[in-house]
């Protein structure tokens, strides 16, 4: 799974695309995003045509947050893991950059039915609580998987390898789901999108030297890592980064080796992209401290998710 390696001098520019008046503009919330509909013949080879984006903006406080999507969707690749293509993007009338979000099905394809996580944690928790999740947990997702088909319960513990990997805090039941595909329907694990409450992205830049000179200070910030689940609906703690996968695997044990063949790529080969991304010609990129505190993030999460699933059972 390569995708497409976005060169600095293929920044889009989506000023001639049509806004998609089927897909609502969200200007309110922590970053704003709107759906844009690409020309019949796009001008850069690797985007789809007649194919809907999202192009969704940093936060203020953090304008280089929209970053994460692009390098998420890198890793991805990398792990084998689907994510929606991510390219850096803007519009000529804003100077904000943005990354731009290949849609992952095609909004006029009538044989696509797509359920967000929300629908089947109401299915099976009456009351449950949209709007912050609280009773999102881990039990009734994988109850849910394996009575729609127990194959997807193997593809969401690979996003969710995924998320330990860029430090994903926010998979709440809004952002995973299941596509219906094809007729008779199949069903199949939405690719793992909106990756942007990662790698980092809340800590300030005049922070990370801070980081970078005493390691501890990563170390405790990993170790702090939870996912949006909890184990239970009636748990309000959520659950560490690490401490699902250990569980995973000694609940699932024949997931082991899929797990580990998702860590097992070349992290150097992939440094060596991420420090093009300085060299981007819009107006806000990562610093190369910035650049050089991801790497080691990236370094130290998959060493210990190698030995996480290098244990003996």
């Amino acid at each position: 799974m390569s995708g497409h390696i976005q060169l600095p001098s293929e920044v889009i520019d989506i000023s001639s695309w049509h806004p998609d008046d089927r897909f609502p503009v969200y200007p309110e919330g922590s970053r704003e995003k709107s759906a844009w509909i690409s020309p019949q013949t796009p001008e850069l080879p690797f985007l789809l045509g007649s194919h809907r984006y999202l192009f969704k903006h940093s936060s203020d406080r953090h304008p280089v947050q929209f970053w994460g999507e692009i390098v998420a969707y890198r890793l991805g690749c990398l792990m084998g893991i689907p994510v929606p293509p991510a390219y850096v993007a803007q519009k000529s009338t804003d100077p904000r950059p943005a990354a731009l979000i290949e849609w992952f099905y095609r909004s006029d394809d009538q044989t696509v039915n797509y359920e967000p996580g929300t629908v089947h944690m109401k299915r099976i928790i009456h009351d449950f609580d949209v709007k912050k999740g609280r009773q999102h947990n881990i039990l009734t997702v994988l109850e849910t998987l394996s009575e729609i088909d127990a194959d997807l319960i193997s593809d969401m513990a690979r996003i969710l390898v995924f998320d330990v990997l860029i430090g994903n805090t926010d998979r709440h039941q809004e952002n995973w789901g299941i596509l219906w595909r094809g007729i008779p329907s199949k069903p199949q694990l939405a690719p793992a999108f909106d990756n942007g409450t990662s790698l980092g992205h809340e800590v300030l830049d005049d922070k990370i030297p801070g980081y970078i000179t005493d390691p501890q200070q990563t170390v405790h910030y990993i170790a702090r890592g939870r996912h949006h689940m909890r184990w239970h609906q009636n748990r309000d703690e959520k659950i560490g980064h690490f401490e699902l996968i250990e569980w995973l695997i000694k609940n699932y044990p024949n997931l082991k080796q899929e797990l580990r063949e998702c860590v097992s790529f070349d992290l150097g080969l992939f440094n060596s992209w991420l420090c093009t991304l300085p060299t981007f010609p819009v107006p806000v990129v990562p610093t190369m401290e910035r650049i050089q505190w991801i790497e080691c993030l990236l370094c130290l999460r998959i060493e210990r998710l190698r030995s996480v699933l290098a244990k003996k059972d």
